[in-house]
């Protein structure tokens, strides 16, 4: 047999055996699949930000998750009506926005129910997802939580908005970005409000879909950020 021969046979044999793992195996994994990525705001409301952050995400047709604060929800009632009449996840980032593994039991389930209460007497959601204040948690937060009947989430990129300019946050959500990543912004600075439009611009350019969190994790994706893990 000639070596064009063989060649050919060899090539042939290549293609015989991918059609057989095509055939047996899931193969998914060798075609693109849909990349998706979660935008989580912290500290709000707040009437200096949210609305012009509101109008940024309407713009760009994108739902996010709020993690609010039960004292700010207080103050401002109608900004959360307006977050969830927007179509955004509301979550739980605590009453005072304290350490909580500086508290006792009772003041953390005080911190985390006040909240869940205040949220469901002005928009009727029952809130499941927290984060701790300055992502400080240990063992106790974590059951504490539980038994309140919350899992407590956290993030995967942080680019520090609440210190850096407009720039930096850019490039840090840019540069570190993942298919399931979960970036934590604030409801405040207004170097976040500079950043997002070009931060959204830029990853849906990349194919990134955004979702919200709880969405997220019921596709699979973002688990590893969410305690306690089962």
């Amino acid at each position: 047999m000639s070596l064009k021969n063989i060649s050919w046979v060899y090539s042939l044999r290549k293609i015989v055996l991918f059609a057989l793992i095509f055939l047996i195996y899931d193969t998914s994994f060798l075609f693109s699949k849909e990349k998706l990525i979660s935008l989580t705001f912290h500290d709000g409301p707040n009437p200096n930000s949210t609305p012009q952050l509101l109008k940024i995400l309407d713009d760009a047709n994108i739902k996010a998750t709020f993690f609010v604060v039960g004292k700010m929800v207080k103050k401002y009632p109608e900004l959360l009506k307006e977050i969830h009449a927007r179509g955004h996840e509301i979550a739980n980032h605590t009453y005072n926005h304290r350490n909580l593994t500086m508290l006792s039991t009772s003041d953390i389930m005080s911190e985390l129910l006040r909240t869940k209460i205040l949220i469901k007497e002005i928009v009727g959601l029952n809130t499941h997802l927290f984060t701790p204040p300055g992502g400080r948690f240990d063992s106790r937060v974590i059951e504490t939580a539980r038994i309140c009947g919350f899992r407590m989430a956290l993030w995967s990129v942080f680019p520090e908005d609440h210190r850096n300019p407009s720039p930096v946050i850019y490039e840090k959500v840019i540069t570190n970005a993942r298919d399931g990543s979960v970036v934590l912004l604030h409801n405040g600075p207004q170097d976040t409000l500079i950043a997002l439009p070009k931060i959204l611009e830029k990853l849906k350019a990349r194919a990134y879909k955004f979702d919200t969190l709880s969405s997220l994790l019921s596709k699979g994706k973002g688990k590893h950020i969410v305690y306690p893990r089962n």
